[in-house]
């Protein structure tokens, strides 16, 4: 790597690092949608960006959802529930980052209510399943893991966080084709799937109050999964960080080149002057043998 793209790097950390913001915070915020980073992930985080070979350019720290498609148009005038559906301009109807505790009463009321929130009372249950189901606007739960994507600063460096991703579990992790080093640091363990559609001002279950609590109670588990291989990436990280820190305390490659060449001449010149002393001796061994 060139100076000038090691300083490419290092500039866009800079900018990067000093302007994430830790908390809520009315008068600041990131680029992020919730305008500051989640805080199950923010130790991980600070291991990271301390680390002189790579940076964090935006993260989750892992999230379970509910999310309705976006729609642009009606596409048949026959049938005005069938719409031409885009990945723009959906609506989240619920997120939460953190596990969710459930009640022990009550539950299949609670749980229409915090996955749909103030969309709740639209929705029915059925058995019905129309024709053409995929044309529908679906609403889905999810759950997604941690993402992390972090630059670094040579192809080298981001080899050896991919194979520690690798190691810790995060067996969905790569690296992006760029002229920056690239990587997308992530697992297997989601969920995704429909749980509804809508008809016009009516939200039709496609399961039952059981299997939404199913999908949270499953959540929950994927969460403590995701938050203890978390923390064994933190700790991997802590380890390479420690690594990188006593290798900046070294001295620099041209200082120890020339210590070491001098080192090496005042050792050959040592070792000559041994040699005459050496010669020396023999010599005047000879010269004694010869009187004799």
């Amino acid at each position: 790597m060139s100076q000038q793209q090691l300083q490419g790097f290092h500039t866009r950390k800079h900018q990067v690092v000093s302007s994430l913001v830790e908390f809520v915070d009315p008068e600041r915020r990131d680029k992020s949608p919730k305008g500051f980073i989640d805080a199950p992930i923010l130790d991980l985080m600070h291991v990271i960006n301390q680390h002189p070979d790579y940076y964090t350019t935006s993260s989750c720290s892992g999230r379970v959802a509910v999310y309705c498609e976006g729609l642009e148009k009606d596409v048949d005038i026959n049938d005005p529930d069938a719409i031409e559906k885009t990945t723009k301009g959906g609506t989240w109807l619920y997120v939460s980052h953190d596990p969710i505790p459930m009640p022990k009463e009550n539950l299949e009321k609670w749980i229409v209510q915090l996955l749909f929130g103030d969309q709740s009372d639209k929705v029915e249950f059925g058995s019905d399943r129309p024709d053409g189901i995929l044309g529908r606007q679906l609403i889905y739960f999810k759950f997604e893991p941690l993402i992390l994507h972090i630059e670094a600063s040579t192809s080298e460096t981001a080899m050896q966080l991919l194979g520690t991703a690798y190691q810790v579990g995060y067996q969905n992790s790569g690296i992006t084709p760029s002229r920056r080093h690239m990587l997308a640091i992530r697992s297997t363990h989601k969920i995704d799937t429909p749980i509804a559609y809508v008809q016009g001002d009516t939200i039709k279950c496609l399961v039952d109050p059981a299997y939404l609590i199913l999908l949270l109670t499953m959540s929950n588990q994927k969460f403590e999964s995701n938050m203890e291989r978390m923390k064994v990436f933190e700790d991997a990280m802590a380890q390479m960080l420690t690594k990188a820190q006593q290798a900046q305390a070294w001295e620099p490659k041209e200082a120890r080149r020339q210590r070491m060449k001098q080192e090496g001449l005042a050792k050959r010149e040592q070792q000559q002057q041994q040699q005459k002393q050496e010669d020396l001796v023999v010599i005047e061994d000879l010269l004694e043998s010869v009187m004799l």
